[in-house]
């Protein structure tokens, strides 16, 4: 399939007179719609000249946010990303104090040490060390912090300094097989540390793989998906992770041979020891991030658009937007506008995303997309007499659009509502807000499947991979089927 969806992104590339290429160890390529209907992303490519844009957007990372997306939707857990995560970061010296306060010293290693992973997942690497060197420093018998700083060294592409947190270290199983060793794998992964796709991704597959086996398998026959719903999913897993493992000259087996044997479905594994799943909404956390990493290091072979990502391409579309502006390229600088407040959204920062969208609408009062923009934002916000004006004011403006041009502003709603629910949205994935979620499930799985639909185009797929992709687009729709039929279809959102 590797070697089908290569060919894929190149043929969608030229049908759609597309210049980007896929660099080496990227995957799929997120091109379902015409220029018109191509999304932020398809803003950016339809000008080479942006060439800092062009080269630190990917269509690989769009599809990671919608896959994250729609999982987080699935499961009912936000991620801990954008606004979510700098709420906990401004709170968390109080909680310590607290914790101190009252004499639980376990409580405030722990946190300082899952805000540590925090900084590794925003992309901060040299603040997640800095603060795991202090932690362990300060108690040396506490041997966390030297097992997360050993793995993102090893991520980092710094196997020595990793060997050297790890000296000491003894135990029952190898140091990097400790579940907090994995952990900080996935979190660094997460991050985008280069090595995760470029070197260590039989480790990344091995973390990842032990938490989705231990939550899948830690008690077979509970929950609501069936035994053979899980030997299904474990027989997909397997499949993809060989396939892409073999063929990587980079990595071996070796170390996800045990999980890949163990996770076949023909025996049950035995309940987890692992404290992490005793906590079902802990689990959940894991899960997800796994699965992210995994389809980050493995499937894809490319970053996430987190943390430092994001900061990065913010300062690039500014420069690029002054200049725009300093030419009179109005229509360049429109475009820019919507990319810049959907970043803001997707980095939990919604008054900028307000203000950036306002502004646009100011500067090309006659352009449709930000009242459309504007309309879900305040949605999301339950500000639904904002939102109310702004899809009035859209439906004025775009009276004489074509289908193809309102086809082109919904992949920009779809993007932005991945981006709210990444960013921290306060009415995302939960119950209490059924329309969101089903707005939520909708989108992100349309950007998805958008992906599916553009390999399966190739006239030349192998009927193998194609059988393939069909499975998958088949395990996408009841993902998304099971996520919004237990909904009441109260409360929520409404857009056009």
């Amino acid at each position: 399939m590797d070697r089908f969806v290569r060919r894929a992104a190149l043929a969608a590339a030229t049908v759609l007179g597309n210049p980007y290429r896929p660099r080496p160890f990227t995957g799929v390529f997120l091109a379902s719609s015409p220029p018109s209907a191509s999304g932020h992303l398809g803003l950016v490519r339809a000008r080479p000249a942006l060439l800092d844009l062009n080269s630190l957007l990917s269509p690989e990372a769009f599809l990671l946010d919608a896959t994250h997306a729609l999982g987080a939707a699935a499961l009912r857990h936000q991620p801990m990303l954008g606004g979510m995560a700098r709420g906990l970061q401004n709170i968390a010296p109080k909680m310590q104090a607290a914790a101190a306060a009252a004499g639980d010293i376990e409580s405030v290693q722990a946190g300082r040490h899952y805000m540590a992973l925090l900084d590794a997942v925003d992309g901060r690497f040299e603040d997640a060390l800095h603060n795991l060197g202090r932690l362990a420093e300060e108690r040396p018998y506490f041997l966390g912090p030297r097992l997360a700083a050993a793995a993102i060294c090893d991520l980092l592409g710094r196997p020595d300094q990793g060997d050297r947190w790890l000296i000491g270290i003894t135990g029952d199983e190898p140091p990097r097989d400790n579940v907090v060793f994995r952990n900080a794998v996935v979190a660094a992964t997460l991050g985008g540390a280069a090595d995760a796709v470029a070197g260590s991704q039989g480790a990344v597959a091995s973390a990842a793989l032990m938490f989705i086996y231990e939550k899948l398998w830690g008690a077979a026959f509970d929950g609501d998906m069936s035994v053979v719903k899980k030997v299904l999913i474990t027989t997909l897993l397997n499949r993809l992770v060989k396939r892409k493992l073999r063929e990587d000259a980079v990595v071996t087996l070796q170390s996800v041979s045990k999980l890949l044997r163990s996770g076949t479905g023909s025996s049950v594994a035995p309940p987890s020891p692992s404290p992490i799943f005793n906590d079902a909404e802990g689990s959940e956390q894991f899960v997800l991030q796994a699965s992210q990493a995994l389809l980050s290091a493995v499937v894809l072979r490319a970053p996430p658009l987190t943390g430092e990502r994001i900061r990065g391409v913010t300062r690039a579309t500014k420069r690029d937007l002054a200049r725009a502006v300093q030419k009179g390229d109005t229509a360049a600088a429109a475009d820019l506008r919507l990319l810049l407040a959907l970043l803001a959204a997707r980095d939990g920062r919604f008054d900028a995303a307000v203000e950036g969208y306002q502004e646009a609408a100011r500067e090309h009062p006659s352009d449709p997309r930000p009242s459309y923009l504007l309309h879900l934002l305040y949605s999301f916000g339950e500000c639904m007499e904002e939102s109310d004006k702004w899809n009035a004011r859209y439906e004025r403006l775009a009276a004489g659009s074509s289908d193809e041009d309102r086809a082109s502003h919904v992949v920009l709603k779809e993007e932005l509502v991945v981006a709210l629910t990444l960013g921290g949205a306060r009415t995302a994935c939960r119950e209490s807000f059924p329309g969101v979620l089903r707005e939520i499930v909708g989108a992100a799985g349309s950007r998805v499947d958008a992906a599916l639909v553009s390999a399966l185009r190739d006239e030349n797929t192998p009927v193998v991979d194609r059988l393939e992709l069909r499975a998958l687009r088949a395990f996408l729709y009841a993902v998304m089927w099971s996520a919004v039929k237990d909904l009441d279809g109260s409360g929520g959102i409404t857009t056009n």
